[in-house]
């Protein structure tokens, strides 16, 4: 194979043309078979098949495709920041928080960096070093490219400043208008509020939301588990169940993000 037939498959295998997880999958095996690749090279085609995987819910495969990112080329920060982020997926927070660290450690200027640094202090319930997280990814990223302002609304909702939760999904939503991600932090905060009605009409549009459909499994689940809660605690036992059973399908673990 030529050095030409490199670029192709390389976009391929990061998926910038909205390819399926399979697709870029297939394309990463195709690219790690190619002798000419260098490490830095080979190492970004293991992170970002790993990443296909994770797409699949396929964690034992992500995990070993993130273990030989590293091994290839233990100077990308990239190749940590996966590990530690399908370390995050399987809920095995101290690992994902090493790993994370070394991430930033080696590029401390990327923003999602910060956001998923500060989604594992919010597993450990440390609210306040989880928003320092999410000011400084903002600081880096002031357009909200990564929705670091609809975690911040999270963290807030946790922490049960209500408020100023409000104020920041508010913004997210105006920054992100027909996203479905913000409005599921809005729905939750409304869900956390007691304000059921409010929740539940928040996450039917967080569900109709044009680019719901092409979120990964996680994501997806995330609303509807959410409006089962809401649907439950309103009395609403049937839709309530058939929502969390529905979400549990897409994404097993889903009812962590929620405790």
């Amino acid at each position: 194979a030529a050095a030409q037939d490199v670029e192709p498959l390389m976009s391929k295998c990061a998926g910038e043309h909205n390819e399926t997880d399979d697709e870029m999958i297939a394309a990463c095996t195709s690219l790690i078979a190619l002798p000419q690749l260098d490490a830095r090279q080979r190492s970004l085609a293991y992170s970002y098949r790993a990443s296909g995987y994770q797409g699949k819910n396929d964690l034992e495969r992500a995990l070993a495709d993130a273990n030989e990112a590293i091994k290839v080329d233990a100077s990308s920060s990239r190749a940590f920041y996966r590990r530690g982020d399908v370390y995050k997926n399987l809920h095995q927070d101290e690992r994902a928080l090493t790993d994370f660290n070394e991430s930033i450690r080696l590029d401390p200027k990327v923003p999602v960096y910060f956001v998923d640094r500060s989604n594992i202090y919010l597993d450990l319930k440390q609210f306040d070093p989880a928003i320092r997280e999410l000011d400084e990814a903002l600081r880096l990223d002031p357009a909200d490219e990564i929705n670091a302002m609809v975690n911040r609304c999270n963290v807030l909702t946790f922490k049960g400043d209500f408020d100023a939760a409000l104020s920041d999904c508010r913004k997210a939503i105006q920054m992100h208008p027909r996203e479905s991600y913000p409005l599921s932090g809005l729905g939750f905060l409304y869900y956390k509020w007691g304000k059921l009605d409010e929740s539940i009409a928040t996450y039917d549009a967080a569900l109709a939301a044009p680019d719901w459909a092409s979120y990964d499994p996680y994501e997806r689940a995330y609303p509807l588990y959410g409006r089962g809660l809401a649907k439950s605690k309103k009395w609403d036992k049937a839709g309530g169940e058939a929502d969390m059973a529905a979400a549990i399908a897409i994404a097993k673990s889903i009812a962590f993000d929620f405790e």
